[in-house]
């Protein structure tokens, strides 16, 4: 019996985070398929929001943020099993790259001696780039449904960060933003920063690591 070739998917794990995630898997040889990712997030609040408040040392800079990405991720697998060409299940494992783009925005709050706060607002976005190995398994629930676990999914690669803000700052309030964004500084990243009348400019490049996982439902056809 020859195996059926195409299965779509929707990963259930991403809704921890409101992500939606779809897959697309194509068998191209006995045991081996391509199998792409495409996830998306619209904006709403930053999940997770007290780690990022804990690296940036900073209680207040990730308060207000707002988070919306996109990702896509591409990964060939090789499977395992002896029952993979009939049967269209088993454990595999394979190689991936992951392109990520996240949207961001925040309110930085600063205060001048003897006046009310007052807040910049920030929009800046995070690109990624990232390479690893992924290992899970199929198993087969009807003639036509599946059930997709990723196990784990390392991977590693870089980073590219940038924040703006326009708002008239006096050469006083300019100080004031110059030392309260020393607090952002952490062992992960190093964050260049421009202040000036106009406003502030953040820039960083750094190292970007992360984990996939999946339970995904699928359909086969």
């Amino acid at each position: 019996t020859k195996a059926q070739q195409n299965t779509v998917k929707f990963n259930l794990l991403p809704l921890v985070s409101k992500t939606f995630s779809f897959e697309y898997e194509r068998q191209i040889k006995d045991r081996i398929s391509i199998n792409t990712s495409l996830g998306f997030r619209g904006k709403s609040s930053l999940p997770f929001k007290s780690t990022f408040q804990d690296i940036a040392d900073d209680d207040e800079f990730f308060e207000d943020d707002t988070l919306s990405h996109f990702t896509l991720s591409p990964d060939l697998r090789f499977y395992t099993s002896k029952n993979y060409k009939d049967e269209n299940r088993g454990f595999y494992f394979g190689p991936f790259i992951k392109y990520a783009k996240y949207n961001f925005g925040t309110n930085f709050e600063y205060t001048v001696e003897n006046s009310a706060p007052e807040t910049i607002p920030l929009d800046g976005s995070v690109g990624t780039w990232s390479a690893g190995i992924a290992i899970g398994s199929q198993f087969k629930l009807t003639e036509s449904l599946f059930l997709d676990l990723r196990i784990l999914g390392p991977h590693f690669g870089t980073s590219n960060i940038k924040m703006q803000g326009k708002k008239s700052l006096t050469a006083e309030e300019q100080d004031i933003v110059r030392r309260d964004l020393e607090d952002l500084d952490n062992d992960y990243f190093k964050i260049d920063k421009e202040i000036n009348s106009e406003g502030v400019t953040l820039t960083s490049k750094g190292p970007w690591a992360g984990i996939r996982a999946g339970v995904s439902l699928g359909y086969r056809f």
